[in-house]
């Protein structure tokens, strides 16, 4: 991954342009420099470097040495720690006019969390000596506001901790309770595959091997259904990869497309002819998961269109499903793939997001997402070549 590119500001006649830069004067009314005088920041300015990061780009990561603190003049970042089976799990997210980093900063020691963009963002990087001299200049003021910001990330985090906690606890009970229902399930379930392979045998013919075909791909289902509940409350995706020809993998999602007539427009666009290595079935959910709340987002809008679009970029595919529905609201955006997390749904779980950001991140690909009033926009990308990753796997 490329490093975020460092613009530094400093204060001379062929830099003078960078001043009228919408995040320069964000900066002064950052939680951190509130209330210092001019004169101050006129002394600080010259010194700060301007950090522009691409959506998910990681700032720092877990045990980075601390050299500096962060300045948010745009966009969000997201803090992360490594959690069930070293997958990263959200602390917090930092909006703009908020400030991190400054603890490793401040004690020389490493970094205790991950920062990354969640969108395309804007920061003001200070380094320990611009750090040193801020504090001689208005040390009343940063301090008092350093004080503050710490005391409300401490109530954040107490209650954080406490979510987590219960999260963790009905995860657990989940994965428990599924076990326990796949155990009984083994026994009906062979039963009804002994059944398909009987009729199947008695009765040779186009149709009964229809039949038989749409009831072991139920089956199927429904076992993955009942495992992705299982590897996810323990933080594991085990996957059954094949070459799947994306044709075949759009042809499977034709009852998912069906399911839409006649209310939505449904828009299919597909730009690659090649095959990727996927568990199909876990594909399958992933997709019809996103098709479905596009659906259920789009119930109450006058125009109703799905648009599912498959395309190459470099050495990627990529995914698009998009809706023109009503949004994601702003205070759930930065939620939207952790467990438990709904909205919409008078019946949801809140677990269909979380367990497909598992499964794509499983599959070594990401998905991000982009909302407004005018719709949403879900974005899966895949790598093309699965060359030395499988075993990780």
């Amino acid at each position: 991954m490329q490093n975020p590119e460092l613009v530094r500001m400093e204060a001379d006649t062929d830099d003078a342009r960078l001043f009228d830069l919408p995040e320069r004067e964000s900066f002064l009314s950052n939680e951190l420099l509130a209330g210092i005088s001019q004169d101050v920041y006129a002394q600080l300015e010259g010194r700060i470097e301007i950090v522009r990061c691409d959506p998910r780009e990681v700032i720092f990561r877990e045990d980075d040495p601390g050299d500096s603190l962060y300045l948010i003049a745009e966009g969000s970042v997201k803090i992360s720690k490594k959690g069930r089976a070293g997958q990263q799990e959200t602390l917090t997210h930092l909006m703009e006019g908020d400030f991190f980093g400054e603890m490793a900063l401040i004690d020389s020691g490493r970094r205790s969390a991950r920062a990354t963009a969640v969108g395309h963002a804007v920061l003001g990087r200070i380094d320990t000596r611009s750090w040193d001299l801020l504090l001689r200049l208005a040390p009343h003021k940063v301090l008092g506001n350093f004080t503050r910001a710490v005391t409300k990330r401490l109530r954040l985090n107490n209650q954080h901790f406490i979510e987590q906690m219960m999260r963790t606890e009905r995860l657990s009970l989940m994965g428990a309770t599924v076990s326990s229902i796949v155990h009984d399930m083994n026994n009906p379930i062979g039963s009804i595959l002994g059944a398909c392979e009987a009729i199947q045998t008695q009765n040779q013919s186009a149709l009964t091997d229809k039949m038989t075909r749409i009831i072991r791909d139920a089956v199927d289902r429904m076992l993955t259904m009942t495992r992705e509940l299982v590897d996810f409350s323990r933080g594991n995706t085990q996957l059954n990869l094949q070459d799947i020809p994306l044709d075949e993998l759009l042809q499977s999602l034709e009852p998912d497309f069906a399911s839409c007539a006649p209310e939505v427009e449904v828009q299919i666009e597909n730009q690659f002819g090649g095959q990727l290595q996927l568990d199909r079935h876990r594909f399958l959910r992933v997709f019809g998961n996103l098709i479905r709340n596009a659906r259920e987002a789009m119930k109450r809008s006058p125009r109703k269109e799905l648009r599912f679009s498959v395309t190459q970029v470099g050495a990627k595919v990529r995914f698009a499903i998009s809706d023109t529905g009503c949004g994601i609201p702003e205070d759930i955006l930065p939620r939207i793939f952790e467990p438990f997390v709904t909205h919409g749904k008078s019946n949801g779980t809140g677990l269909g997001l979380a367990i497909s950001k598992a499964v794509v991140e499983a599959h070594h690909g990401s998905i991000s997402v982009s909302t407004s009033a005018d719709g949403t926009t879900f974005q899966i990308d895949l790598p093309l070549s699965w060359s030395g990753v499988q075993k990780a796997t």
